[in-house]
């Protein structure tokens, strides 16, 4: 009789899953928000000429008119990111592990992942353009503050600050983004005043946790969305009001950062013989920059407040 007893060596005595763990995944929000620029050929510096304002002045019949210099500059852009990851393969893990073909789609995928994760880190990090410690004033209004709530929360009070400083600056009302900690949205999430506000119509996004979709909601005017790459760790006083373990939020309006992607995203592999291995490589060339810092403003809220 062939049974589990009596042929027992024919049968396997550990059994592995057809399946491997692989971590959660955050989503990259930010790529789109930025005005990426390919279409220039050699070299790693993007120039763009820049036109200022012309005056008017008050006229008087029979004078003549006052002609002034045409104000122009110039914006460049350098293309200062060159960023790769990259893993490798034995052949003894591929003679020897029954997950290989499972283990190489992972870290394939992983690879291209871990950079775009890169390019989010850069374009969140394009909000040290404006002076640290600073209201970074523009127009009037103040582009750089604290979170007004409690424990230097952001407030809905700060959302409307941040649309009143690009709607001083002539910034378009359409398309304007937040990109905020999910500590913000969490404090938002528990704030009566603004649960219980239907102004805007009715708040369900926050009352079921903010979730369903990438766009966490619309607060005066911002289409909100969460990141965990902003910059963090911040410590700063600005207008008196003193801040750390302070996250940098992002309030955007069109144009505010510009992108030169000179090498596009792109994944190779190749042998090793010597080495008994293959090698798979990813690669990215780039540049980021502040565009207009008049559609840039960055609230800072102390990440670890929990009210």
């Amino acid at each position: 009789m062939v049974d589990t007893n009596t042929n027992s060596t024919l049968i396997e005595q550990e059994v592995y899953s057809n399946e491997i763990k692989e971590i959660f995944e955050d989503m990259t929000m930010m790529d789109p928000l930025v005005k990426w620029v390919t279409d220039f050929g050699t070299g790693e510096t993007l120039h763009i000429p820049t036109v200022g304002q012309m005056t008017v002045r008050d006229y008087t019949e029979g004078n003549e008119i006052e002609i002034d210099d045409a104000s122009s500059g110039e914006f460049t852009l350098t293309i200062d990111k060159y960023k790769q990851a990259a893993f490798a393969i034995t052949d003894k893990f591929k003679e020897d592990s029954v997950y290989v073909n499972q283990a190489v789609s992972a870290f394939v995928k992983e690879l291209t992942r871990a950079t775009a994760r890169q390019k989010e880190s850069d374009i969140a990090n394009v909000q040290a353009s404006q002076t640290a410690g600073d209201l970074n004033t523009i127009d009037g209004e103040a582009h750089r503050f604290v979170g007004g709530g409690t424990g230097n929360a952001l407030e809905l009070k700060d959302f409307h600050r941040a649309a009143l400083a690009l709607t001083r600056s002539s910034v378009d009302k359409v398309g304007r983004k937040a990109v905020l900690d999910p500590s913000v949205t969490y404090a938002l999430s528990i704030n009566s005043n603004v649960l219980d506000s239907q102004i805007y119509g009715p708040n369900n996004h926050l009352q079921e946790n903010i979730s369903g979709s990438a766009q966490l909601g619309r607060f005066a005017g911002f289409d909100v969305v969460e990141s965990n790459y902003l910059d963090e760790g911040l410590s700063e006083t600005i207008d008196g009001t003193a801040v750390t373990n302070g996250v940098a939020n992002m309030f955007l309006g069109e144009e505010a950062i510009i992108g030169a992607m000179r090498t596009m995203p792109e994944l190779e592999d190749y042998r090793e013989p010597n080495k008994k291995r293959h090698v798979y490589t990813g690669s990215v060339r780039y540049g980021l920059k502040l565009f207009r810092p008049e559609s840039l403003v960055v609230g800072i809220s102390d990440k670890t407040t929990k009210n």
